[in-house]
């Protein structure tokens, strides 16, 4: 079982030899200790929102749009950290053998064999033939309708036959719990419990909370406090303690439920489908006529036995137009009484997209995802429409990674793990590689300040390095293996310049650090059209002397500049190279 963290242990030992006393907590007076019922606003039954969420088309749209967004690529499990400290729980994310915070040398990593029973359990099919994803599936359309979810932990509990106590459990399937039907039980201020015992064994012994006897008359095991029931049971109410049933809402968290959606929307979603019964009707049954044909006439009978002759018509076509005859004086004429208006009298496509736009923002659904592309140009483009409801689902993995999930793991001991969805929407490759040049680059530049970088191991990140000041110890000594100066790589080529020619990471400056010797031996081989010594590491070609413009910078075209570097003076080899170059190039003297 889920043990005390470190702070929990330490108050427990400090406040045991102690009499403690709290703040009283508020009362909620419409509250009353025991079952607690969730709010009906305007009288509006929990089946009553599910059927109508089922049987409207621009609802239950969008509710499957926005659940299979946010459960579209799955779920991973996460290291928490990278390194822990044993004394006192500091977490980091990067490699590190000493805490910053204790100085203690005790650092852990994550434990792997934590992932071997629950990513079993999860990779399983539960008793009613469902995976882990499906059970995801129906807690959110239970988020979306009612804002209350349950997720009921299966457990098996293992007795110890000596002692007759509950020895240790496993988590044995996960389930979803009937919104409909399941019950929070609190007491008035809204905690959870404080109404039944029930014991875990035999979930038939249930006693209250005013009984003296806290044990089980069968096993003796003493009784634990109920926090949910289910009161679909056949007319027996099913238990649960604490830790088998969790609960969360999404859009309105409370003490105890939450606010259904549906019911704020109850008018919108009722009128889409009195419309969408209205053109039902209209097209399939038979219904009013568009208007009546009035005739005046003399001879009524022959009206009657018309009328009887187009009822039989309007039978076999609802849309046969009646001519009615009408007895009177005068003379006879033709009238058209207009009984209905057409759709586009009525606004009908108009007000059907008002009430569908109103519901779809609501949940954060943009009309792309609803097949609707008329009018995604300019302000309305897809870019924004996609933007809006990644941050939609973006708040919905919230309601999984940071509470459902959680609460999950501790009831499985899964303490250096989480579990957590994966983003909607892809990044792209080519950023996600911009950023690592990025970073490789500044690597390189905190290199050349003096800082020592370390890559940070992390699969599921970019690359990311920590930087730190090298132990003097073990700085290199003054020059280098093989006669090459101090700050030049193995191969002869610069700092800043690649292998294989061309110049290097933009931004890298080259150093300036050269001794004469190799200065000279580098201006004569240019000169000769020989290879440099570094091999291709340089990428230098034999282009001649520099014109006076380009002898401010390395690799410019000359092998060093002719222009007064800060310094000491030139030595006599340096004097001697720059007399060689000048007196073939007249125009450079």
């Amino acid at each position: 079982m889920a043990e005390k963290g470190r702070v929990g242990r330490l108050l427990e030992s400090i406040a045991n030899p102690f009499r403690r006393r709290t703040t009283p907590e508020p009362q909620m007076p419409l509250w009353t200790t025991g079952i607690q019922e969730p709010v009906l606003a305007q009288g509006i039954t929990i089946p009553a929102l599910f059927a109508v969420a089922n049987e409207n088309l621009i609802l239950r749209t969008v509710l499957t749009t926005l659940q299979q967004e946010i459960f579209r690529r799955g779920y991973y499990w996460e290291k928490k950290f990278n390194k822990k400290c044993q004394v006192c729980d500091a977490e980091f994310q990067h490699d590190i053998s000493t805490c910053k915070d204790c100085g203690s040398t005790e650092m852990v990593e994550p434990d792997p064999t934590q992932l071997v029973y629950p990513r079993w359990v999860l990779e399983q099919r539960n008793s009613m033939e469902q995976t882990f994803m499906d059970v995801l599936r129906e807690i959110e359309y239970d988020l979306n309708i009612t804002d209350d979810a349950f997720l009921i932990l299966i457990k098996e509990y293992f007795i110890d036959p000596e002692t007759n106590e509950m020895a240790f459990y496993r988590v044995k399937e996960v389930v979803r719990g009937d919104p409909i039907f399941m019950r929070i039980i609190a007491d008035k201020r809204g905690v959870r419990g404080g109404r039944f015992r029930v014991c875990p064994i035999h979930r038939t012994e249930v006693k209250s909370y005013s009984e003296e006897e806290k044990q089980c008359s069968i096993c003796g095991t003493d009784m634990e406090d109920v926090h949910h029931v289910n009161t679909a049971g056949s007319g027996k109410t099913q238990y649960y303690l604490k830790g088998e049933v969790i609960h969360v809402s999404k859009y309105q968290p409370s003490k105890l439920y939450g606010r259904s959606p549906v019911s704020t929307l109850w008018r919108q979603a009722m009128t889409l489908t009195a419309m969408d019964n209205y053109m039902y009707t209209a097209y399939s049954k038979r219904r009013i006529p568009r208007g009546i044909l009035s005739i005046n006439t003399d001879n009524l009978e022959s009206m009657k036995a018309f009328w009887k002759a187009t009822d039989e018509k309007l039978e076999r076509d609802p849309h046969y137009i009646p001519k009615i005859a009408t007895e009177g004086s005068g003379k006879g004429g033709v009238n058209w009484v207009k009984l209905m208006d057409s759709l586009e009298e009525m606004q009908y496509i108009p007000a059907r997209d008002e009430m569908r736009q109103r519901i779809a923002a609501f949940y954060g659904v943009s009309n792309v995802f609803m097949m609707d592309t008329g009018k995604s140009g300019g302000l309305n483009n897809e870019g924004m429409q996609i933007l809006v409801t990644n941050r939609a689902v973006e708040f919905g993995h919230k309601v999984y990674t940071d509470h459902l999930f959680p609460r999950m793991s501790e009831q499985m001991d899964v303490t250096d793990w989480k579990l957590t969805l994966y983003p909607n929407e892809e990044e792209d490759e080519v950023t996600r590689l911009r950023r690592d040049e990025m970073e490789v680059n500044i690597a390189q530049r905190m290199m050349m300040l003096g800082f020592k970088p370390t890559l940070v191991e992390d699969a599921n990140r970019d690359i990311r390095f920590i930087y730190k000041q090298p132990d003097p110890a073990e700085q290199p000594q003054q020059g280098a293996p093989g006669g090459m100066p101090p700050g030049m790589p193995p191969g002869g080529g610069m700092p800043g310049m690649r292998m294989g020619g061309g110049m290097g990471t933009p931004g890298a400056l080259p150093s300036r650090n050269i001794p004469p010797q190799l200065a000279a031996r580098m201006a004569q081989q240019a000169q000769a059209g020989m290879p440099n010594p570094g091999g291709e590491g340089m990428g230098l070609r034999n282009t001649g002397p520099a014109s006076p413009q380009n002898r401010t910078s390395m690799g410019s075209g000359a092998p060093f500049s002719s222009v007064q570097q800060r310094g000491s003076n030139p030595s006599g080899i340096e004097q001697a190279s720059q007399g060689i170059i000048n007196a073939r190039n007249p125009r450079g003297a």
